[in-house]
């Protein structure tokens, strides 16, 4: 597989057989026409996650199909276009891709993707989001909620996009910390950071001790073979 980092929260995945593209906004995109199968995954209706032109791949030659969490506003997507709306805790088979979806802890869902062989999560806003500024009982409740939703993963994930947001302050890594000591992750690529690139390093350094290979994204627009 090869995957590409567009920017924030967007990266394109080609495997064997289709082309995964998730949460674009915008940027640069050079997407393939031909045979592949384009799925085009929103996890949200935040304007860091989805954007309306996104539809204009359809009129790429080749099948497209957009994915859409069922927070998004119906109104806003073209009616020649293919759509799948998904809430959480559903699933469904696009050319050959097995898909099943999360509650997310802040909009719209999460993504658990069968491709090719390989165990694919990609988190949208799933996190374990700890604000400094709300209270105890907030963060604790969030807590809960994101632990439930990670009992719900596979055992083994080869591929993990997981938010790091610098937002959070000394709490950043709590989401990946959390998900890695719960799942076995191979793979884990860190997403919404707000081009802070310098949180991938130390990212890998807190996980230093374990298994998982954290990708260091150093700019946008980054490709490399990942599995």
């Amino acid at each position: 597989m090869d995957c590409t980092y567009i920017g924030h929260s967007t990266f394109l995945l080609e495997t064997e057989h289709v082309l995964l593209l998730f949460d674009y906004t915008g940027g640069p995109l050079e997407v393939k026409d031909g045979k592949k199968s384009l799925l085009v995954f929103s996890s949200h209706r935040h304007t860091d996650h989805f954007n309306e032109t996104i539809f204009s791949l359809a009129r790429r030659e080749g099948n497209t199909v957009f994915i859409l969490s069922s927070d998004i506003a119906t109104h806003l997507v073209p009616q020649n276009v293919q759509v799948r709306w998904m809430g959480p805790y559903e699933e469904v088979s696009i050319d050959e891709v097995a898909v099943r979806t999360l509650k997310s802890t802040d909009e719209g869902v999460a993504f658990v993707l069968q491709v090719d062989g390989k165990t694919i999560y990609y988190a949208g806003d799933l996190n374990h989001w700890h604000w400094e500024g709300e209270s105890e009982a907030y963060n604790l409740q969030m807590k809960r909620d994101y632990y439930a939703e990670l009992r719900l993963l596979p055992a083994k994930l080869d591929i993990a996009f997981v938010p790091v947001d610098p937002r959070l302050g000394p709490f950043y890594s709590l989401g990946a910390k959390d998900l890695v000591e719960r799942v076995k992750v191979k793979t884990l690529i860190p997403m919404h950071f707000w081009k802070d690139h310098s949180v991938c390093e130390k990212l890998k350094a807190e996980l230093k001790d374990t298994d998982v290979t954290v990708v260091q994204l150093t700019h946008e627009n980054q490709t490399w073979r990942i599995l």
